[in-house]
């Protein structure tokens, strides 16, 4: 018989419980809906984390024996101190600058 693969186990239930939540949303008000956006983006994310993982089978385990494991690792987040703002103002500040270069690349060219 097989080793289980929490892993697989893990990307199963954390799939089946955001469908759930997709589902329980589809069911709100519009202005609901919206409220939840940023959840729902990053459960999503943290589904496609899980899909394409391969963290150590203990750990895998001790999430899939969570009752909600994709709701705790959302927590989790909402917890955390990691700022993906900082990514965004980057990403930001990149296409500021990418811009700026090329409206002036474009200038010297009609001239």
């Amino acid at each position: 018989m097989g080793e289980t693969d929490y892993n697989t186990l893990l990307y199963e239930k954390v799939q089946a419980e955001y469908d759930a939540f997709i589902e329980e949303l589809k069911a709100k008000p519009a202005g609901e809906i919206i409220e939840k956006a940023y959840e729902k983006v990053f459960k999503e994310e943290m589904v496609c984390i899980c899909e394409f993982a391969n963290f150590e089978q203990k750990e895998a385990k001790a999430m899939y024996l969570e009752k909600y494991p994709l709701d705790r690792m959302y927590h989790d987040w909402l917890k955390s101190d990691v700022s993906y703002m900082d990514m965004l103002r980057e990403s930001v500040d990149d296409s500021l600058k990418s811009a700026t270069a090329e409206r002036r690349e474009k200038q010297r060219e009609s001239r």
